[in-house]
């Protein structure tokens, strides 16, 4: 009983540590969310709650982590209301409206532009119907020109200092001319989505 209960002791305040510092989910994953401003096309400004999931390659360092999945949740105006949606594996690189239609782009990662594997997607939300994917003829509106969302940039650690913050326009865009995306900043390689689709909320 003397060498037992000093190590369920110790066990509890590592068990207690844990659950503290990576809540009650695996110390490999974690979430990095913010508020932030999205400028559309024609100049309205959004505020969208941004919440990016990552796996963690080491407890020690942020730096490596790999993201896994991107939620999104905004008020997208009547009739919508409150929309969120969780996109996996795609990151959210563009969120706009044009002619009462919501459009949501998803980012390529740079390895398969290089592989040439696929090209990235785009989902539409338009009154009256749910999230869909769009189909192989479809393109996106000439209007919508350029990614507005930040991109997960230059990593997980970049981007932890805008954990639980407001992300003004002014801030994004300084940390996007240090941090810009490997394949560009203008939508040039939008097409239907290929492979798995997101998974609704």
């Amino acid at each position: 009983m003397k060498i037992t209960t000093p190590v369920l002791l110790l066990a509890g305040v590592l068990l207690g540590l844990c659950a503290w510092q990576f809540g009650w989910q695996s110390p490999w994953r974690f979430d990095l969310a913010w508020d932030e401003e999205v400028r559309l096309h024609d100049q309205r400004i959004i505020l969208v709650h941004m919440r990016r999931s990552y796996e963690s390659k080491s407890l020690l360092s942020r730096a490596d982590s790999v993201r896994v999945a991107t939620w999104i949740s905004f008020d997208a105006g009547p009739p919508f209301g409150r929309f969120s949606h969780r996109f996996a594996p795609e990151d959210v690189a563009l969120i706009d409206q044009h002619q009462q239609v919501w459009y949501f782009g998803a980012a390529p990662a740079a390895t398969d532009l290089r592989a040439g594997e696929r090209t990235p997607g785009f989902w539409t939300l338009q009154p009256g119907q749910s999230l869909r994917q769009a189909a192989p003829a479809e393109k996106l509106p000439e209007a919508l020109t350029r990614w507005n969302v930040i991109p997960a940039t230059p990593d997980a650690a970049g981007l932890a200092k805008f954990a639980n913050t407001r992300l003004t326009l002014e801030q994004k865009m300084r940390h996007w001319a240090a941090h810009p995306r490997a394949d560009g900043e203008e939508v040039i390689r939008l097409g239907p989505p290929s492979g798995t689709s997101p998974a609704q909320k």
